[in-house]
Parts: C-alpha cells; structure tokens; sequence
C-alpha cells in the first residue's frame, strides 16, 4: 500500500446526532479511509487518548460537553495535542470562528455539509499532518546525524590516510593531480585512473569556477581551510556536496598545488533541502485555502489584528470587503458539486486579477469571500468592490469545461476607522451590509452605514 493512501489514515467523527455522522462517514467511505465514531465528547476524549487518529472531524453542539471544550481538552494533553481538529457546524458566525480557532482547530466545515469541500479540507489536513510528521523524522534523522559527525570529526583527524575519506591533489586551476579510491568514489568513478583521464577536470567537476576561485583566494590568505563546504558534480552530472579540509602545499620545485581530504555529505544537504522545501509547503497550506488557492480564515484574523494595530498607529486607513455568490446553490445544482467548485477557483482568479499588493483576497467560507484593501478609504473600497462585481459579472465560468456560466454577486464593506477600529467590528459590518444587500435585490455594493 502506498505511504499516504486513504486506507492508512484513521478518522474520528463526533457529532451526537447519527444521522449526522453517517452522511460524513458516507462521503469519507468512498475515500477509502478508517473511520471510528463518538456520539458525545466525553466519548470521543476517552477514544482519542486510548486510539492513534490522524484527523477529527468534531462537531461544535453538542450536549454536556460541547466541541470547544473537547477540543481545549486534547490541546492540553501532549498525548492528543498534534491531532488536528476540523470543526463540522452550522454556526459561521465570527465569535464562533474565532473561538474554535481559539480553541485549537486547524479548519471547518460547515452544515450541510458538500461533498467537495470536506474531501478537499481532510486531504489537506491529513497531508499537513503527514507533513509535521516527517519533518519530525528528518529533524530527528538530522539531529542523529550531527550528533554521529561530532563524534567522528575526532576520529577523521587522525585517519587522514584512511581510504575511507577522499583524498587528492589539485592544481591551483582545479585540475586533479592525483586522487585516492574514496574521492573516485564520490565524484562517481569506479578508479582513480578514470578520473585521471578526464579532460578539462575543473570544468567537469566544478558545479560555479567562481565557487573555487572562492576557496583559492581563502587559501592564499589564511594557508589553511577547515570543514570547507564545496559543492560538486559527479560523473552523471548530478550534485554532491563534500565538506574539504585543504591548504596549499608546493612541490620540489616550489610550485603551489593544493592537497585536501574531502568528507561527502550529500545525503544531509539533500535532507536539509527537503527539510526546507517541506517547511515552505507547510506554511503555505497553512495560512492558504485548498480550494481556491487564497489567504484562509486563520490567516485573515491574524493578518488583521495586525493591520488594526499597524494603521492605528500610523493614523491610515483601510476597507473589508465581504462577498458573498448570489444563488451559488443553483450553480451546484444546475452543474454539481464539483463544478460548483470548481466555479469558486475560478472566481478567486478574477479577485486576485483585480488586486496589487499589499491587497489580497481571502476565502472565508463557502461561496464567501472577503477582500482586504490596505490604504483604502471607504470611496476607493467602493469603486474596487464595483471594479470586482463588473469583472465577475463580465466573466464566463466554466468555459473550459464547455459551459457559460454567469455570476452575481453581492459585496458590503466596512471601513477603518470610520466604522469600527476591532477586526470582529469589521467583519460584522461588512458582512451586514452585504445581507442588506441581498434583501434589496443582490448584485450590488453597499458600504456600512454604521459610525462611530
């Protein structure tokens, strides 16, 4: 079985409803995965901290214990704390997001649940999961490894003719006068001979001449280099990395050459490497949504928290906007769940077209969307939310699937600090005159009208 497959993740569903429970463990069935089930808090505490799960799906109502306190238990036992916790609710209101965010979830989704949407936030949870995982398991591999290279570097001092490290010497200008069976070894060869009768050696070997010219200069100056990292090509052109201890010595007749002894540690650079990569991929699924490609909801209270803090200092001003699809249940039932979705990545296309930093979009839930615009007063937040609605109703969706699809779209906006200097203030405001909106006909913009 592959590592990853959906048979190898096990999932906790905890809703005290069973209904509710079945349609979610109906939709992950087909998926493949191990599924358990709790029907009360206390339950699913009990077989959290008793079973191995890779991801809970936790709804926020329940009776006697609801969903936050079972989620502020688990955060506070290191046994469960790492699981991550993806809320089912019907509650979308803002004190309620943030207080499960608050509380330790990593997402949610809401009621009723879709189809797409809860396959697409438990994949990307599970492999964020996978990931913390395995930067565990490089970061104990690499603290493994750097406690065995104290240990030898004792020992590499007194073995300098030990066939064991690559040895050899070199000219000035990087061709290799000769060499032991290690370092053929390491640039790929099967014998020092092979490499010997290599033409234009410096060149074949040197991955940047201004690398070398580097560790030339170095040795003129200092006499003598120490754990030098130096980065290689091998006989098929792939990479390596050796570390050098090097000096210049000269020959009977006074010409400077350099000798080294050369330690390859490629396999840790490309484990640093991975490290690194693994390390970028992770902050970007979590400050980003799955489906849309946008800043997510984590990110957004986060981000303006500190843009409340920075504008109130700085005395500037900046605009919401909420947006929210006008009759995206018809899109879903005209042309299913997976081209509702698939609707929604390309709408967030048109937002982000629209925008230049420091302005960026951010999905907020479902066919909702809010636009963060830095500097904008209320005026200019207006003709930018009309700009976006102009550009959404001018666009044909789906096109590339063979279909003409047609949005509206409803935006309110709120302004700091002339409707609200706290982001729960904001957003609220935002979002109400977007409702308002939708009650006077939909398709169009509307400012708060709220003052402070």
């Amino acid at each position: 079985m592959p590592e990853g497959s959906p048979e190898k993740f096990k999932i906790l569903i905890v809703d005290d409803v069973p209904k509710n429970i079945q349609v979610v463990a109906n939709i992950l069935q087909n998926e493949g995965y191990s599924m358990a089930f709790a029907q009360s808090g206390a339950t699913a505490v009990e077989l959290v901290r008793t079973n191995p799960f890779d991801l809970i799906l936790l709804d926020i109502m329940m009776p006697e214990m609801d969903g936050f306190e079972v989620c502020r238990r688990l955060r506070e036992d290191p046994k469960t704390a790492d699981i991550p916790v993806l809320f089912l609710t019907a509650k979308t209101d803002t004190e309620s997001l943030v207080r499960g965010f608050e509380t330790g979830a990593v997402d949610y989704v809401t009621k009723p649940v879709k189809d797409a949407e809860l396959l697409a936030r438990v994949k990307t949870q599970l492999e964020l999961h996978r990931s913390r995982q395995r930067l565990l398991l490089i970061n104990q591999q690499l603290n493994a490894e750097i406690a065995e290279r104290k240990k030898s570097e004792e020992r590499y001092r007194s073995m300098i003719r030990n066939a064991v490290q690559g040895m050899f010497q070199s000219t000035l200008d990087g061709e290799i006068i000769d060499l032991n069976p290690a370092y053929a070894r390491i640039l790929g060869y099967d014998s020092p001979e092979e490499v010997l009768a290599v033409e234009n050696m410096a060149d074949t070997f040197c991955f940047d001449p201004a690398d070398r010219a580097v560790m030339i200069d170095r040795l003129k100056v200092e006499g003598l280099l120490t754990n030098y990292e130096l980065k290689i090509r091998r006989r098929d052109g792939s990479p390596a990395w050796i570390m050098l201890n090097a000096r210049i010595a000269t020959n009977e007749n006074d010409t400077p050459f350099i000798e080294a002894i050369a330690v390859e540690h490629t396999a840790r650079k490309l484990a640093e490497e991975e490290l690194r990569r693994s390390r970028e991929k992770f902050r970007y699924q979590a400050t980003h949504d799955s489906l849309t490609g946008l800043y997510n909801t984590r990110y957004l209270y986060q981000a303006l928290q500190e843009l409340v803090e920075t504008a109130g200092a700085q005395s500037t001003p900046f605009s919401l906007v909420f947006m929210d699809v006008d009759d995206f249940k018809t899109v879903v039932d005209t042309y299913g769940h997976l081209k509702g979705s698939q609707t929604l990545q390309e709408m967030a296309g048109t937002i982000q077209e629209t925008l230049t930093e420091p302005c960026y979009g951010v999905a907020y839930g479902g066919d909702e969307f809010v636009v963060v615009l830095p500097g904008y007063d209320k005026a200019q937040a207006l003709r930018k939310a009309e700009e976006i609605r102009t550009r959404i109703r001018e666009t044909s969706y789906l096109s590339n699937h063979g279909h003409d699809v047609h949005i509206r779209a409803s935006f309110g906006i709120a302004a700091f600090p002339e409707d609200a200097t706290d982001v729960n203030g904001l957003l609220a405001l935002a979002d109400q005159a977007m409702f308002d909106v939708k009650d006077e006909g939909k398709d169009a913009v509307r400012a708060s009208r709220r003052r402070r």
